[in-house]
């Protein structure tokens, strides 16, 4: 069985519900569409620290990619929210480094959600 959590920027919480990443999940559409047919299961939903934040020296981050790994997570999807730059596809600084961490740990990374 697959273990998935979702990765999402802190700054979009004031206007994002989780539903489009939640429904996409839900229908294996779009990011999740290679879980169409498997046994997976969404674990954890976790945002990042926020601008300006560490994720190295963050106890919170660290806290919580301790417990996704406690838990057997083994890939974790990255929401569209936290894609700086739509055309090159790059990411926020912070969520590059979150998802190095989580590579470091044995866990890997997927950028797109819905």
């Amino acid at each position: 069985m697959k273990h998935i959590a979702i990765l999402t920027c802190l700054n979009a919480c004031g206007v994002c519900t989780g539903a489009s990443c939640l429904r996409a999940w839900n229908r294996r559409e779009r990011g999740f569409a290679p879980y169409a047919g498997e046994d997976a299961s969404l674990e954890a939903f976790f945002h990042c620290g926020g601008c300006g934040t560490d994720p190295e020296t963050d106890d919170g981050m660290l806290e919580k990619l301790d417990r996704l790994q406690s838990i057997g997570v083994d890939t974790v999807h990255t929401g569209i929210c936290a894609v700086k730059d739509r055309e090159t596809g790059e990411l926020c600084p912070a969520i590059a480094k979150i998802q190095e961490m989580l590579r470091s740990r044995g866990i890997k990374t997927i950028v797109g959600t819905h």
